[in-house]
């Protein structure tokens, strides 16, 4: 075991500790202008001499409890009315040994400190910070300028020039997203016609990194790069430098249909340890593999907050790749974890808790503005009563419904606040009212800066209530675990209750601390809380909230599969993949499907790279079922391997279907959307792939083909909301916010993913089936509808106002101003290039501005 370092020694001294203690306190009561401290927390000045010489040692550590502590220190005696000029002097040089520029920065802006307070300073501490800055900083090309890092960012800066694979671990709020960017940027400056490709998990995340990234390149001198993130290649593909923003589905679509020569040069997996979530990680693991096949020269960087075992994600580079794991607990912003639990005896009186460590730390008291009657009301009353006035609150619930109702909760609390119209609020309200519907409950929480915030909302309606929350003009956002998926949006104020990650899913600690380090916005507070509500209900907490942060192991999905549910996955297969065991436990036939594309490709599973570091006996067992198996599907390996996560045998039976079908073989093929006969052909498909791939249940056929269809074709959200309310309203048994968010909900969970999913397998085997019997004339009137479900959309000028960075929103709205359905992305662009006022258009407001942001950093390839 190593020697502890003085910084480590220091951090455990009771002397130290304890005043450490008290400022700590001291600095976290600044927080909460409404709470009612304790007498006991009226402490002396801290001795900021001492402590400022103690912060001096911490911030050299690499640990993040030393950061912490020097960070506070620094922050507090900047913060403070009782610390004098030198020692906010001393406090910026703190800053300065963290490379913590943005607080810096901050404490600039806010006054704290003098613009040049570096030559302020005794010069051998200026010369201290001149080395440091060199150390931390490199040349931007684009102005030639230093590009100051913070020390955790220098590291992955050098290891990515000098390794091939790369896994960096590290906290939400380091600085991730800020370097994979400067990384990319790199990339294409020194490449004439590179090809990278950005991984992120979620829909959620792909536009706000498009867009960012595509601003960063062009004002970086580098606008000519094509980036896109519909996953087909444009013809002059291999003479431009192109990225691709996908998930991995969007990924594997891609690979399936680019011709060999299509060789990325680097990927970039941002959220690197979703690789351990069920079937789309099981998905991930896939494309990842076959990208390294495809492309053996190519570089790969993982990312993932703070895991104990990065070198997990590196396990299938090659011998010859040189590679390397990055660790980092640099440390951005203060971030205070805290309970709030109701006084006994008297529901509108609350005590609030500071965790430090194991330690809980009694701060005071604070008033409710009414007794919480009902459950439901918890959460929203603590919320408003720490929050309100301060803006910066994010407010987790479990589930699209819960947000919504908590929205109007504290909607009717902020009732007596007195509310500045805004103008910009104002036109999100009316673009929602177009767009979804004129009583979703957001046009009615917004007029009072409240809104909610969940994956399957429009991109374009979700993107600016994001930006206006950033703005501080949203003062509480209700959110969903959207927001773990790694979305950028950082808070002031955290809160929760019993959080969930899916319906009745406890949240992980992983995801628990993901999310708590959201809490501080850095660059903007020096500190964030997150504030855990009835920590002690067991019916609410599952397990008490973590006190203290720890690195976490991931695991691969696959590997769960293999090592945790070994009896269960051999039991499935040697039942013969049944449907209803994939559609409860999906993770069983992606597993299943990974094994026997890998026995299919090497032979036997021995002598797949892939499975050389599971048990000898469980491979063994797996051949073993998988060689009658094999024997019995008769599809081409290309069409098993496109197919990840659906059952080789369920395939082999649709085929079977195919072969004994007895009428015009035509009826077969899916119809084009805008066919009249378009609901009955996909009434037909649905059934089909419900009787051979999956365990669909047939009630939901008609609606679903509709739903389906009408997506396809292009029609605005408003009217597949409307549509489906008018039938509701018939039947009964829903309310209108409830049709409202099911019908995103299908969008987004049946449509874009699960048909898109089938249906593309149903069309690979349609188009063999048709090759086999001699009907090779049909082929091409099957339409590949996998893309026109992904983005709801089947004019090819849809798409490529997609294709440029518009929301599907956007895109709709314009194609209704478009004569020409078949436009390519240059020519879009050029019809937008045309159009001398934007306004002239009569489109939202938010609209336009999406328009101009996108054709801003464009301009070149408009030129």
């Amino acid at each position: 075991m190593p020697e502890p370092s003085l910084a480590d020694k220091l951090l455990a001294l009771n002397g130290f500790s304890s005043r450490l203690k008290q400022l700590t306190v001291r600095s976290v009561l600044t927080q909460f202008s409404s709470l009612e401290s304790d007498d006991i927390f009226k402490i002396a000045t801290p001795d900021w001499n001492y402590m400022l010489l103690c912060a001096s040692i911490l911030a050299n550590s690499d640990r993040g409890k030393c950061q912490d502590a020097a960070l506070r220190i620094a922050q507090h005696c900047l913060t403070s009315k009782d610390s004098n000029d030198q020692q906010k002097l001393g406090a910026g040089v703190i800053l300065d040994i963290l490379t913590n520029s943005p607080a810096t920065q901050l404490a600039i802006e806010r006054g704290l400190l003098d613009q040049d307070f570096q030559h302020s300073v005794p010069l051998p501490l200026q010369l201290d910070m001149f080395k440091r800055g060199m150390q931390n900083s490199i040349i931007d090309p684009s102005d030639e300028s230093l590009l100051r890092l913070n020390r955790f960012q220098t590291t992955v800066y050098h290891a990515t020039a000098e390794f091939d694979w790369v896994s960096i671990s590290a906290p939400t709020s380091s600085g991730k997203s800020f370097i994979l960017q400067r990384i990319v940027e790199e990339f294409f400056r020194n490449t004439s016609h590179g090809i990278a490709i950005y991984i992120v998990p979620t829909r959620a995340l792909v536009q706000e990194v498009e867009l960012d990234t595509t601003e960063r390149l062009s004002a970086r001198g580098l606008g000519e790069v094509r980036i896109s993130s519909v996953p087909r290649l444009p013809e002059d593909w291999q003479k431009k430098s192109n990225l691709f923003i996908f998930t991995q589905e969007r990924l594997h679509w891609l690979l399936n249909e680019a011709p060999s020569a299509f060789k990325p040069h680097l990927i970039i997996i941002d959220e690197a340890q979703k690789i351990g979530d069920g079937a789309r990680g099981i998905l991930l693991q896939q494309v990842l593999e076959e990208t390294a096949r495809r492309s053996p020269g190519a570089r790969m960087i993982f990312s993932s907050p703070m895991i104990r075992n990065p070198e997990l994600l590196l396990k299938h580079a090659t011998k010859e790749k040189r590679k390397a794991p990055v660790l980092s607990e640099q440390v951005a912003v203060n971030q205070n974890l805290l309970r709030a639990s109701q006084v006994k005896g008297d529901p509108t009186r609350w005590n609030l808790e500071l965790c430090l460590g194991q330690e809980t730390i009694r701060l005071g008291v604070f008033s409710l503005p009414d007794r919480p009657t009902h459950d439901s009301k918890r959460l929203p009353f603590v919320a408003f009563s720490l929050g309100a006035g301060n803006g910066g609150n994010l407010v987790y619930v479990n589930g699209p419904a819960a947000a919504e109702k908590t929205a109007l909760q504290l909607w009717e609390l902020l009732a007596r606040t007195p509310i500045k119209p805004d103008k910009e609020i104002r036109a999100l309200i009316s673009l929602i009212k177009k767009t979804v519907h004129k009583d979703y409950v957001l046009s009615t929480t917004l007029e009072r800066g409240v809104a909610c915030h969940y994956g399957n909302m429009p991109l374009l309606i979700r993107g600016e209530i994001e930006r206006l929350f950033k703005q501080g003009k949203i003062q509480f956002l209700v959110c969903t675990s959207t927001l773990i998926e790694g979305v950028n949006l950082p808070a002031r104020n955290i809160f929760m209750r019993g959080p969930q990650k899916g319906r009745g899913t406890p949240m992980g600690e992983i995801d628990f601390w993901n999310l708590a380090g959201r809490a501080g916005r850095q660059g903007k507070e020096f500190e964030g809380n997150v504030v855990c509500v009835d920590p002690l209900d067991r019916n609410t907490w599952h397990e008490p909230p973590p006190q203290e942060r720890t690195e976490y192991t991931i695991h691969r999905a696959l590997d769960e599969v293999a090592y945790a549910q070994t009896d269960d996955f051999l039991r499935y297969v040697s039942s013969g993949t049944p449907k209803e065991t994939s559609s409860q436990n999906p993770e069983l036939e992606h597993a299943f499907t990974y094994f026997f594309s890998e026995h299919i490709r090497h032979g036997t599973l021995k002598r797949s790279p892939s499975t050389t570091t599971y048990d000898e006996k469980f491979v063994s067992q797996i051949d073993a079922l998988i060689e009658p198996l094999h024997k019995k599907v008769q599809i081409p390996e290309k069409i098993l391997h496109q197919n990840p996560g659906v059952s080789p045998l369920s395939q082999q039976s649709l085929l079977d279907y195919f072969h004994c079908f007895r009428g015009n073989p035509q009826e077969l093929i899916p119809a084009m959307p805008e066919d009249p006969d378009a609901v009955k052909s996909y009434m037909s498909i649905i059934e089909r792939i419900g009787q051979h791939l999956t365990d669909e249940s047939p009630k939901l056929i008609y609606y679903r083909a509709i739903l389906v269809v009408n997506w396809m074709r292009g029609y605005s959200l408003a009217r597949i909301i409307s549509d489906n309310w008018k039938y509701w309203r018939k039947k009964g048994g829903k309310e209108l916010n409830q049709v409202i968010r099911d019908t995103m909900k299908d969008i987004e969970e049946y449509a874009r993913f699960y048909f898109a999913k089938y249906s593309s397998c149903y069309i690979d085997l349609l188009r063999y089936f048709f090759r086999e019997k001699g009907l090779s004339h049909l082929v091409n009137q099957i339409p590949q509808i996998s893309i026109w479900l992904e983005f709801g959309a089947s004019q090819s000028t849809q798409l490529s106002l997609m294709e440029i960075g518009l929301s599907r929103t956007t895109a709709i709205s314009l194609s209704e101003l478009i004569s020409d359905t078949t436009k390519t992305r240059d020519q879009a662009l050029e019809w937008l290039k045309d159009i001398e006022n934007l306004n002239s258009l009569r489109l939202s407001r938010i609209i336009i501005e999406e328009i101009k942001r996108v054709l801003r950093p464009l301009s070149k390839q408009i030129e």
